[in-house]
């Protein structure tokens, strides 16, 4: 046996030691000697992070992710995926090291910084093929499994999860008498609002943020259902029969009819037509309603600036167009008796009135930085009714404010300072107060403030989270006893930081009564929506 030589162990050592030394870099940064797998990357991406970013990677809740609109580096983004970014949705500390390795890390960094945004599809087969049906309904129970006084009682709470996907993204209900909890609902990915079927009262849809409807029994608060209307979006309406369900989608650009009993698709439209300024342009599905006025369903078109009305009592469902709406439209509210639309148009700073008997624009009104409707409000104010307007506001936006507008002459009555930017305004006949959010980055956003319906002013302001928490949604109780407010806090809860509550507030004195645990708490829906065209207006609790 010959042994080597002393300068040639010292080669072989340090061979040894390039080897390792290559191996090493390698796992540590393995985009800079291998090429990226592209396609696994898209999957890991349309498994943790389409639900928020959008899965053409276009944006959606969180910012775009492509190579055109991302200006961070990969490294930048392999840290934003680790640490996370404070105050947002991905709050700091998040504990995604331990559910992606180092490599899956840094092949989404590569696909989001060098690939661009995706086109994607989903048309009317894609669609029939993902409809399930999870139960027999045959064998629901005949009433509800669970002890409430009345199902309007019921309160619908949209919890997002710590990921917004897997067994936290769920629907939670409590009493909104007692507060106690009676069910939950799993959906699978982050649950965005739910609407509720005019006519059978066990019956409740849900929308979620991969594009999926959900039909649940309220009784036995099961899933029935479910069928993917698209590949992300929010809207999602009933027809005043109970018949047709409308749901619209970011992506792709498209509603979809269905029959709201079986979810089988009846219509698909592509959602595009020329915009205020002349360009012809696809849009997202941005507010979807039916009314109780006629057969009809109105979508607004968000980047086409048009409104169509769609006639559900005429074969084809035919659609009447109604264009230069505004520039970039999203929500929207009903008149009380269902006959006027008033739409949010953000780039030009108006809220919209359109006849829906005559298929026409009544009026623009003037509504400050960049109005945000939400589900709307109507209030019954010294005999006058007056549409609440809130604003989201704009990073420039000098005067953040609510609008607030005659509802027979659409002129402007006042216009009321706030904290912040808001979001969605909340009311009822039985209490004397409107509830609005401050929302945003900002540090208010943790505020919930309320305006005398009377005297039309700011008469408290409340913090319903942490220093670097969020309100949103207030919704009533059916009675208006009480006012439900979701209030998550920022940071991530393994850091021993809140995950997040529904704050409970009586709505005579405006204090804080309870808070019940709900993971990333979002829209909360109550029952009572069922009866009432507009919020503020509810009819009498039976």
């Amino acid at each position: 046996m010959l042994l080597p030589s002393k300068e040639e162990e010292m080669k072989g050592s340090a061979k040894r030691w390039m080897r390792l030394a290559v191996a090493a870099l390698c796992l540590t940064a393995p985009s800079v000697f291998a090429a990226t797998d592209f396609a696994a990357a898209e999957r890991l991406f349309a498994e943790h992070c389409a639900v928020c970013h959008g899965a053409d990677r276009g944006g959606y809740i969180g910012p775009a992710l492509n190579r055109d609109e991302t200006k961070l580096s990969p490294a930048e983004v392999n840290a934003k995926i680790q640490v996370g970014t404070s105050n947002t949705l991905m709050p700091q500390h998040p504990v995604w090291p331990r559910r992606l390795t180092a490599v899956q890390r840094e092949s989404l960094a590569a696909l989001i910084t060098q690939q661009p945004r995706r086109e994607l599809d989903w048309g009317m087969e894609d669609i029939r093929k993902s409809l399930a049906v999870l139960a027999d309904e045959a064998k629901l129970p005949a009433k509800p499994v669970y002890r409430i006084g009345d199902l309007d009682d019921l309160m619908a709470v949209m919890g997002r999860g710590h990921y917004a996907a897997g067994k936290d993204a769920k629907v939670v209900f409590f009493d909104g008498r007692t507060h106690k909890k009676v069910g939950e609902v799993p959906t699978g990915h982050a649950p965005h609002l739910m609407d509720f079927h005019p006519r059978e009262p066990r019956w409740a849809y849900v929308r979620d943020d991969m594009g999926w409807i959900h039909k649940i029994d309220l009784y036995s608060l099961k899933t029935v259902r479910k069928v993917r209307a698209g590949l992300n979006g929010i809207s999602l309406a009933l027809s005043r029969d109970g018949r047709y369900l409308a749901a619209g989608s970011y992506v792709p650009h498209t509603a979809v009819i269905f029959d709201a009993a079986t979810l089988e698709p009846l219509k698909l439209l592509r959602l595009a037509g020329t915009d205020p300024d002349g360009r012809m342009v696809e849009s997202d599905s941005g507010m979807i309603t039916g009314t109780p006025f006629a057969d009809l369903f109105a979508i607004a078109l968000e980047q086409s600036g048009q409104v169509w009305i769609m006639d559900l009592d005429k074969p084809d469902l035919p659609v009447t167009r109604i264009t230069d709406v505004g520039r970039h439209l999203h929500d929207a509210f009903l008149s009380p008796d269902g006959r006027s639309l008033v739409v949010a148009s953000y780039d030009d700073h108006v809220n919209t009135v359109i006849d829906l008997a005559e298929r026409r624009i009544v009026t623009k009104i003037p509504s400050g930085c960049k109005p945000h409707l939400g589900s709307g409000a109507v209030v019954e104010s010294k005999g006058r009714l007056l549409g609440i307007g809130t604003n989201i506001g704009e990073e420039d936006c000098k005067a953040f404010e609510v609008t607030v507008f005659d509802m027979s002459s659409y002129e402007v009555v006042k216009r009321i300072p706030v904290a912040g930017p808001t979001e969605s305004p909340a009311a009822h006949p039985r209490s004397r107060y409107i509830a609005v959010d401050i929302v945003g980055s900002g540090p208010n956003a943790n505020l919930i403030q309320f305006i005398d319906k009377e005297h039309l002013d700011v008469v408290k302001t409340l913090a319903v989270a942490g220093t670097m928490g969020h309100s949103h949604f207030p919704e009533f109780t059916a009675r208006g006893d009480f006012i439900y407010v979701s209030a998550r806090g920022g940071g991530d809860r393994t850091a021993g930081l809140e995950k997040g509550r529904v704050v409970v507030i009586d709505s005579a004195t405006l204090d804080i009564v309870k808070r019940l645990p709900v993971d990333v708490p979002a829209g909360v829906f109550s029952r009572a929506r069922a009866r009432a065209v507009v919020v503020g207006m509810q009819p009498e609790a039976r």
